[in-house]
């Protein structure tokens, strides 16, 4: 079997090491042995604990997970441990950890803990072995970062540095429903810093990408493969942005701006025009326009360079709840509201992340102006961000004046509100991000609700 060690199991790595282990030759047998390395400390040792007893660690709603789980007990080829010592072991290392900002300000970058993860590997990597950086990374990272010191490591060890090979392939895992899928049914695009790394990596990924549906594509550098992953997140946060001010404009006019938007989508070439939303979270939109900037001075010693439009769309999508934000407080002043129930914290629709969530930013807002705020969210038991546990069932309804759902989970399009009826007809429900479906929206005004709909009349 071909060994892998692949650093770190967040949301990402414990995912991708499953996902590998999975994989089954012609005759049935596994084709990877893989082990889940973290760092060692508390937080980490909990983790692996849950790993090793058959137990994923972070909340999904992907029924899958049973499948991947099932298949590593039995075939006894996947490990977590915090013992550096198995990266010696590995054919396969693959990167998957963090590459922060210092602070939430989003201008520095935290360079010096990447590096600690990187001399990890290089202290116990054997010759022969393909590296690849799957984390999203600034740009000249695999060339300026981690190149250097593995190289220089190896070399101190009596190692040969050309029997190293090190390579870069972003993931594309998408959280949700599809989350195990994702990793093998995307399309995954691929460099080394030369061109044995780079084939080297690219047999690797044949082994787990469905490339007959997915066809790799591989770049002429690691630079082209790590702006290519920013770009295309600051793609999205662009167009996240600019849709953030035509619902204000809509909302002026007391515009339908979904129907608006899906009669301009029926033109292929406008067919991924965002449609409105409360606010923009997760791990990756809000943070990667801004790594660019940073990279350009700090890693590639580009001066006098600047990113307008990433960095203003992330600005304006950091403030999207502040639009909602106001929206409640005049309906709170005008029915002189005290109780709040907010459905759903988590950054989106049926995951249990709350990484950046821009409920956050609401719920602080709120809780700063002395109002009584309940929360609930079907995937998430505990928001760590504000260290809050959150109970799985809803609050005592005769006590809650407002609803205001932010998060679209499957869960909420099955909200009877007739029920909601009969236990308090004065609720004042407000649909932030068009979670609520259209029967559901009839019932709602059939029941003379008071109601406040983001986007739309």
């Amino acid at each position: 079997m071909i060994n892998v060690a692949v650093q770190g199991l967040g949301y990402v790595g414990c995912a991708t090491a499953l996902t590998i282990a999975s994989k089954l030759s012609n005759d049935k047998k596994p084709i990877f042995n893989v082990y889940g390395i973290e760092k060692k400390n508390a937080k980490s040792k909990s983790l692996i604990d849950k790993i090793n007893s058959n137990i994923f660690p972070h909340p999904t709603s992907d029924s899958s997970v049973k499948k991947y789980l099932y298949l590593a007990k039995r075939n006894k080829n996947f490990l977590a441990s915090n013992n550096h010592k198995f990266y010696s072991k590995a054919d396969v290392i693959i990167i998957s950890i963090n590459f922060d900002f210092k602070n939430s300000n989003f201008e520095k970058l935290e360079i010096s803990s990447f590096k600690k993860s990187l001399l990890d590997i290089a202290k116990n990597i054997k010759e022969n072995s393909l590296i690849i950086v799957q984390s999203t990374v600034p740009p000249g990272t695999t060339e300026k970062i981690v190149t250097p010191i593995i190289h220089d490591y190896v070399k101190k060890r009596g190692m040969n540095k050309k029997k190293i090979f090190i390579s870069h392939s972003f993931e594309r895992v998408m959280p949700g429903e599809n989350y195990f899928n994702s990793i093998t049914n995307n399309w995954r695009v691929y460099s080394g810093i030369n061109k044995s790394s780079e084939k080297k990596c690219e047999i690797f990924l044949k082994k787990i990408v469905n490339i007959k549906k997915y066809p790799l594509t591989k770049l002429n550098c690691t630079k082209e493969s790590e702006v290519c992953k920013l770009m295309e997140n600051s793609y999205r946060a662009v167009n996240i942005a600019f849709i953030d001010e035509w619902m204000r404009f809509s909302d002026k006019l007391n515009l339908n701006l979904f129907e608006i938007i899906n009669a301009i989508r029926k033109r292929p070439t406008h067919a991924n025009i965002m449609l409105p939303g409360f606010g923009v979270g997760g791990y990756c939109i809000p943070k990667d326009p801004l790594i660019a900037k940073a990279a350009a001075k700090q890693v590639l010693n580009i001066k006098n360079l600047s990113f307008p439009m990433s960095l203003n769309a992330a600005k304006i999508n950091r403030k999207m709840p502040d639009f909602t934000f106001s929206k409640i407080m005049k309906i709170v002043k005008k029915n002189m509201i005290k109780n709040i129930l907010l459905m759903g914290v988590s950054y989106k629709n049926n995951i249990g992340d709350t990484r950046f969530s821009p409920t956050e930013r609401l719920y602080k807002k709120l809780m700063k102006k002395k109002l009584k705020v309940f929360l609930h969210d079907p995937f998430v038991k505990q928001w760590k961000e504000i260290n809050k546990f959150i109970k799985p069932k809803l609050p005592n309804m005769k006590m809650i004046e407002m609803i205001i759902f932010l998060v679209n989970h499957d869960e909420y399009k099955n909200i009877n509100f007739k029920d909601f009826y009969k236990k308090n007809k004065r609720i004042f429900i407000f649909d932030a991000n068009n979670v609520l479906s259209k029967k559901q929206t009839l019932i709602i005004k059939k029941l003379n609700f008071q109601t406040e709909f983001i986007g739309k009349k």
